[in-house]
């Protein structure tokens, strides 16, 4: 008897991607940034293991939270390590992005922490 793939749930909330855009007044001077969204993905929580932080550390992040979500199509021609991530108004810094032909898992540092 054929073992049937069960179907995940990614029922853990969505998270918010895109870049910061650096807001100017009208003299050119820097006034601060701002979150420019570019789509949401449902995610699931995923525990981090020894490795996952021992691989942070060596590229001087602290890994604060690790998520997969679905791999959508789009997602195919964009730098993934270059977003913003936002999760229940806590913007956090993508450290990097692993990926399979279905899923990608990003490892996630807070901003400000």
């Amino acid at each position: 008897m054929a073992v049937k793939p069960y179907r995940e749930t990614f029922n853990d909330g969505f998270l918010s991607y895109g870049h910061k855009q650096t807001q100017r007044t009208q003299n050119g001077k820097r006034i601060g940034d701002v979150f420019i969204e570019k789509g949401k993905l449902a995610f699931q929580e995923m525990s981090c293991r020894d490795q996952d932080y021992q691989m942070t550390g060596i590229m001087g992040a602290s890994l604060d939270r690790k998520v997969k979500t679905l791999y959508p199509p789009s997602f195919r021609s964009i730098n993934k390590n270059k977003l913003k991530v936002v999760i229940n108004n806590i913007e956090y810094d993508v450290i990097t992005v692993d990926s399979d032909r279905m899923y990608l898992y990003f490892y996630l540092q807070e901003v400000g922490k």
